[in-house]
């Protein structure tokens, strides 16, 4: 297919049969899943996928791969022409994995929006490898900020290897990696306190969390972690800052 590709929506289309297995293998899928496919671009990784599943649910931007996919993929592919952040996920049904080539400058909304869901199994996402470095990195780092802990709180997350730019067309600046995401078990604490915590934490994230979350410390608390920078907290840290009462 000849396509007049769109900066605007961050289009790589990933070109090597041999990645389209790799990432194939690692998301495991079963004949009786269903997969949402965020992007799937001209069919590279739907084609392979379709015969492997029960149902693929394809989301797609742009008008002109949207025909295209409706008039060369197999019936249990349901293209839907929409903008993945605002397309409903609890309008799929429970249990589906997640399959995603994600646009570079949409990765961080869109993986927050996945973990903000809670009806998906697994999800393999290839992403930028700066990206996937900020994901995975371990509390002391630079790397290590927002991004790290929001994920790592919700799911267990691994990096499993690299994929080249020149497997792309047209060839991005960077090469990019594959990851998969695991949901945890559901954590029992207010998800929306926490969001904001971990936000207001790293919004001035040279600054000790005694100047940035004074306010939400117990006198307890504030010993512990006052004079701390948001880099040096672990995922679990932050759970039990989102938790405290300030006023004790």
């Amino acid at each position: 297919m000849t396509h007049p590709f769109r900066k605007k929506w961050g289009q790589n289309f990933l070109r090597d049969h041999n990645y389209v297995q790799k990432i194939l293998l690692e998301l495991g899928a079963q004949p009786e899943d269903s997969v949402l496919e965020i992007g799937p671009g001209d069919g590279a990784l739907t084609a392979s996928l379709a015969p492997l599943v029960s149902k693929i649910y394809a989301v797609e931007i742009d008008p002109l791969l949207v025909r295209h996919l409706q008039r060369t993929s197999p019936p249990n592919v349901d293209i839907i022409e929409a903008d993945i952040l605002n397309f409903g996920f609890d309008t799929l049904p429970a249990g589906y994995i997640i399959l995603g080539n994600l646009p570079y400058y949409l990765t961080t909304p869109i993986i927050f929006k996945i973990i903000n869901n809670s009806r998906w199994t697994r999800a393999v996402l290839m992403v930028q490898k700066e990206v996937g470095a900020r994901i995975t990195a371990s509390p002391g780092g630079k790397t290590y900020g927002r991004l790290s802990v929001m994920v790592q709180t919700y799911t267990t997350v691994v990096s499993h290897f690299k994929v080249p730019s020149n497997v792309f067309q047209p060839k991005p600046k960077v090469d990019s990696v594959v990851i998969s995401l695991t949901p945890l078990s559901k954590k029992n604490f207010d998800r929306v306190h926490h969001r904001y915590i971990v936000r207001l934490a790293f919004s001035q994230r040279r600054k000790k969390l005694k100047n940035t979350l004074g306010d939400h410390l117990n006198r307890k608390l504030l010993k512990v972690y006052g004079d701390h920078r948001p880099e040096q907290l672990s995922v679990d840290d932050f759970i039990v800052i989102s938790e405290n009462d300030p006023s004790i």
